[in-house]
């Protein structure tokens, strides 16, 4: 039996590392004898870290007393190397002490046979062990297959979702043109709604993508507007009941504009509840409280603190003051009080963004 060399075409291949020549041919014999296996022999341990780079065994069977390196030192370096980790070593030695069964166990060994070893035992435990390694291995590549398949599925996730997000910016952009063509006043307005809508959802507890989602679609809250005559829009006073009646119809224009199952449930929800008021007064379903969704709720005190801060065709602008004390008095009428009470915690912020967006 040449040494080193395969002696059985095998699913499993097994390192005999013995110093003593005669001991590793008769564990050898003995394997291939009642084994379907590929047998590898090593004399040192320096010869068992120069195989494992080029090949790993399924199974090492190893001594304990060898000259040099003994089967301790060998088992802890093959501990140490990331490749070799998972492999089983049975130790086979004379020594019957328990400090070496021990030792064995505790240098990285999984099983422990003394000579002389009775052949069926030797077998029944090198079996097992393959068992196990086998049963590992396949666990192991079934995991990698998920990981690989599921970090697939993900990429492709995520290329969607950038497409939809681009379309979605599209879309947006498209329907704020649209406003803008349509009221001289809602430029800047917009965008400091999505940045007080941002400020509020973020400091009220919302996750990540919420705040993402607020921002984006936080613009279209009055989209429906496009489809308000301008003699209404642009009257420099205060509207008849006939006129407000119609004024109202905008968070329903909106809703139908962007009644579309491709079109973010968020968008269409700002642009159709932003008019509800936590007390159940608003308009125009007549919900109260959490029944308002939240984003509807926290655009809605952005809306009219913009609002009232801003000078409009039919009125100046408010200054800060008035605007806090009007706020506060509608806590709990008008606006959900949670968001009320985050508002006065952040004013220091929308002041800034008022002044940095006038």
């Amino acid at each position: 039996m040449k040494e080193m060399t395969g002696i059985a075409t095998c699913k499993n291949k097994i390192l005999i590392v013995d110093d003593i020549a005669q001991n590793r041919r008769l564990l050898a014999e003995i394997l291939v004898q009642s084994m379907d296996c590929q047998i590898r022999m090593a004399a040192t341990g320096a010869a068992v870290l120069d195989m494992i780079e080029h090949e790993l065994p399924d199974l090492i069977l190893l001594d304990i007393m060898m000259p040099g390196m003994d089967g301790f030192q060998v088992s802890r370096l093959l501990q140490e190397k990331q490749m070799a980790r998972e492999i089983p070593i049975i130790f086979i030695t004379a020594k019957t002490d328990v400090e070496s069964k021990v030792e064995a166990f505790r240098q990285g060994g999984v099983d422990y046979v003394t000579k002389p070893f009775h052949q069926g035992e030797l077998l029944a435990r090198v079996q097992a062990q393959l068992r196990l390694k086998n049963l590992q291995d396949e666990l192991r590549r079934k995991n990698r297959m998920l990981s690989d398949r599921e970090e697939h599925l993900t990429h492709l996730v995520d290329e969607k979702t950038r497409t939809i997000e681009k379309m979605t910016i599209g879309l947006v952009t498209v329907l704020e043109d649209a406003n803008l063509a349509n009221d001289d006043e809602t430029g800047n307005h917009i965008i400091r709604v999505s940045e007080y809508a941002a400020l509020l959802a973020d400091h009220y507890g919302a996750d990540r993508d919420f705040i993402k989602r607020i921002r984006l679609y936080a613009s279209l809250h009055d989209v429906g507007k496009v489809g308000i005559p301008d003699a209404i829009l642009k009257k420099p006073g205060l509207y008849s009941p006939e006129e407000f009646k119609e004024m109202k119809q905008h968070v329903i224009i909106g809703h139908r504009m962007l009644d579309n199952v491709e079109i973010d449930i968020m968008a269409r929800n700002i642009a159709y509840y932003h008019h509800e008021k936590w007390d159940g007064s608003g308009y125009a379903n007549g919900l109260s409280g959490e029944a308002i969704p939240l984003e509807a709720r926290i655009i809605a005190l952005a809306d009219v603190f913009d609002a009232l801060t801003s000078k409009r065709i039919y009125k100046e602008a408010f200054p800060f003051s008035r605007a806090e004390k009007i706020i506060l008095a509608e806590r709990g009428r008008h606006f959900d009080p949670r968001i009320v009470d985050v508002f006065f915690d952040r004013k220091a912020d929308f002041i800034r963004i008022k002044e940095s967006l006038a």
